[in-house]
């Protein structure tokens, strides 16, 4: 049984950091529901592919083939936390949002 939650572990691990790898990499992709909120929650299409490609993953939240992404901006004081999805060739935005602090 310790043995079968290790190899399980070790396999998360690895796909998380082949997942990490290549959506830095891939081309990002907007749903259209993120074009409904971009004007009412005031996003930048730039910040989020930045986030994207720079942000952190939080690992509590995982639930592949889902991610969520937060990354802070120093300079605006904001924080963009981006929900997407991983597929083979390319990264699709699911939703985002932006709080104001950290």
């Amino acid at each position: 049984m310790l043995k079968y939650k290790k190899k399980y572990l070790n396999n998360i691990i690895t796909l998380i950091i082949t997942s990490i790898i290549t959506i830095k990499k891939s081309k990002v992709t907007f749903n259209p529901h993120l074009f409904n909120r971009e004007a009412k929650r005031c996003l930048s299409l730039e910040k989020i592919e930045e986030s994207i490609k720079t942000g952190n993953i939080n690992s509590k939240k995982i639930k592949f083939p889902k991610l969520y992404i937060t990354k802070y901006f120093r300079k605006e004081n904001i924080t963009y936390h981006i929900i997407i999805i991983k597929h083979k060739n390319f990264v699709e935005v699911i939703t985002a949002w932006k709080k104001k602090g950290r």
